[in-house]
């Protein structure tokens, strides 16, 4: 699993290096943006055990927005944050089989930059920043919260319908240390999301 994680991470590191390079400046994404949001919350490492319990993290859906600024160069900012039932599953193979959601949030402050040509109405973009992941309820002890620090970096399209209107497709990936079994270990959170992005 971490192999194919640092792989995916490598191959959008090169493409931000050829696209910064050899891409004209997009400035026809000059300007900000606010971006409802919706889609799927997938967590790559997702069976743990503790004190004779088995754990499954389960793929949960995920809403959120995202404010975002675009200068007249390829380089943005962005503030985005979103809100999961991240439900899990715990058993003892015998007696105990609940199901419950831990309720996660996750933020992100990131740096944006723009791939597509200047004269291109079609956007493609790199994005990375600190993260913040914070459970509601704890996968162990359900009446504790816990937070977590790490980063984000994303890939991302935006398909324009207008000027101010444009449909947004990403994908990202949290990558902190997460404790759900008494050990912290690397945990890589996917996000696939759409949403209309709304210009101004």
């Amino acid at each position: 699993m971490f192999g194919g994680t640092r792989a995916w991470v490598g191959a959008i590191a090169l493409v931000g290096v050829v696209g910064t390079v050899g891409a004209s400046p997009s400035a026809a994404q000059g300007g900000f943006s606010v971006t409802p949001w919706g889609g799927a919350y997938v967590p790559t490492r997702n069976e743990f055990s503790a004190v004779g319990r088995d754990i499954e993290r389960h793929n949960s859906f995920i809403f959120g927005a995202r404010l975002t600024s675009w200068g007249r160069s390829p380089i943005g900012f962005e503030l985005t944050g979103g809100f999961t039932p991240a439900r899990v599953r715990i058993s003892d193979g015998t007696t105990i089989n609940e199901a419950r959601s831990t309720e996660v949030f996750l933020g992100g402050l990131k740096l944006m930059v723009g791939l597509s040509p200047a004269e291109s109405r079609f956007g493609v973009f790199l994005s990375g920043g600190p993260a913040i992941i914070r459970r509601g309820r704890d996968v162990v002890d359900d009446d504790e919260s816990v937070t977590d620090w790490g980063g984000v970096v994303g890939l991302g399209f935006r398909i324009p319908f207008s000027n101010s209107v444009g449909l947004r497709l990403e994908i990202e990936d949290y990558f902190y240390g997460g404790d759900f079994d008494g050990s912290r270990r690397f945990q890589n959170d996917l996000v696939l999301s759409a949403g209309l992005a709304l210009g101004w």
